[in-house]
């Protein structure tokens, strides 16, 4: 299972070793079994080979995964390094010792029987004085376990840490007695490296089972957000259209009506001429303060570095330019506002400047924002014929959007309402 996940995501050096460990520690069963029914010396010489040969693949794959898993510290590299040489050059002499590395020569058979009728065979033999220098080094692997368990608790993972340490010294423990004393006859406990392998086999697999799981998960989430993502860019793109045609176009539609008749017009009738100059004037800076004001908000990093009066003016000035409607606007900052609050702001002035243009047919309005005393109050005031907050087919669908950004940033909105007096929409945060 563990080398499949490997084979999707190359990068998941752990999953590999652990697929290895696991492997070995199945090879080093087969050949534990093979050895433990060799009926003569000269069979179980030849199973012993075998078997240390698998049991040293088992102990180096486990021991670079220990040191991947937890990520030890120099001197765990360090460590492992030296360890999985030594075990190397046991392997190598393994294969042309007459009696395996463990002995120099073997001399009878004994046999057990375990309390559940199984007969099995361990060697009786003469002790190779070079498998001290293995043993020792198979001691010094609870260096690089501990090595790794703090590292993963300095790493903010005590809980990890905990299980992991006492799940490799168990089993080290278990591997380094059945060398020691299971594999010299000294002790008639079979398999008991394989059991102490399962402590590993329980807390890791979990482990890396559940990282498999959260990158799964994550890797859904992602494609969520990619989806999101690219409907909110199609959204965007859309009301940038529909921003472009409510504004930009119709205005320069109209600037371009006033310039074709101005001609005939200067010809007939000089004094109407001169006021079509004066529209003309206020349709193309209107345009200008739009194209500006848009600009800016498709470069949001631009506009939010600006000072907050000059991009409320802008934003007036594309509004009034539109609708040839007079705005007044007053500014006053005395404290720096988040990023959230401003776009926020800037986000429900337009609408509610959108709002009168379609809806309100208003003669005059008013904008106001102060921020002063840790208070931002944003006010915008027409004269117009007012508006059904309740109405989603018409204006109420920009109210329920204002109420949700002011929401979002913790704000609070109110309108007030009434038929040929005119609106208020005021925002305090």
């Amino acid at each position: 299972v563990h080398f499949f996940v490997w084979v999707r995501a190359r990068n998941e050096l752990t999953h590999l070793l652990f697929a290895l460990t696991s492997i070995s520690a199945g090879l080093n069963a087969v050949a534990e079994t093979l050895m433990y029914r060799a009926a003569t010396t000269e069979a179980m010489c030849v199973a012993l080979r075998w078997y240390v040969a698998a049991s040293g693949c088992w102990f180096i794959t486990c021991l670079l995964f220990i040191a991947v898993y937890s990520q030890v510290s120099r001197l765990g590299r360090f460590l492992t390094a030296g360890i999985c040489v030594l075990f190397l050059i046991a392997m190598v002499a393994n294969h042309f010792a007459p009696a395996s590395f463990l002995y120099t020569e073997l001399t009878s058979l004994r046999t057990v029987t375990l309390p559940w009728g199984e007969e099995f065979h361990l060697a009786n033999g003469i002790d190779n004085p070079t498998r001290l220098l293995l043993e020792w080094a198979t001691l010094s692997i609870f260096v690089v376990i501990f090595d790794g368990g703090v590292q993963l608790f300095r790493r903010g993972q005590p809980q990890r840490a905990i299980l992991f340490t006492v799940a490799a010294v168990l089993f080290m423990g278990c591997f380094g007695a059945h060398a020691a004393f299971v594999d010299a006859g000294r002790l008639d406990w079979p398999y008991l490296s394989t059991y102490g392998f399962l402590a590993l086999v329980c807390v890791t697999s979990l482990d890396l089972a559940g990282e498999v799981m959260r990158g799964e998960k994550l890797s859904t989430e992602l494609k969520q957000m990619e989806m999101e993502l690219q409907t909110a860019v199609a959204d965007e793109r859309s009301r940038i259209a529909g921003d472009l045609h409510d504004s930009v176009t119709q205005t320069l539609f109209s600037t371009a009506a006033i310039a074709d008749a101005l001609p005939e017009v200067w010809q007939r009738r000089p004094d109407d001429a001169l006021g079509g100059l004066e529209d003309l004037k206020l349709l193309t800076r209107g345009a200008l303060a739009e194209m500006r004001s848009l600009l800016l908000e498709w470069r949001a990093d631009a506009w939010l570095e600006k000072e907050l009066a000059e991009v409320w003016d802008q934003l007036v000035q594309s509004t009034s330019g539109r609708t040839r409607t007079p705005i007044e606007l007053q500014v006053e900052i005395e404290m720096e506002l988040p990023k959230g609050v401003r776009i926020m702001l800037y986000r429900v002035t337009q609408e509610a400047l959108n709002n009168i243009a379609r809806h309100a047919h208003a003669t005059k309005v008013r904008v106001q924002l102060q921020a002063k005393d840790e208070t931002a109050t944003l006010t915008v005031e027409d004269d117009g014929q007012g508006l059904d907050v309740n109405d989603t087919a018409g204006a109420g669908m920009g109210v329920h959007i204002m109420n949700e950004r002011v929401s979002a940033n913790t704000g609070r909105l109110e309108i007030r309402s009434e038929a040929e007096v005119g609106t208020t929409v005021t925002v305090q945060w």
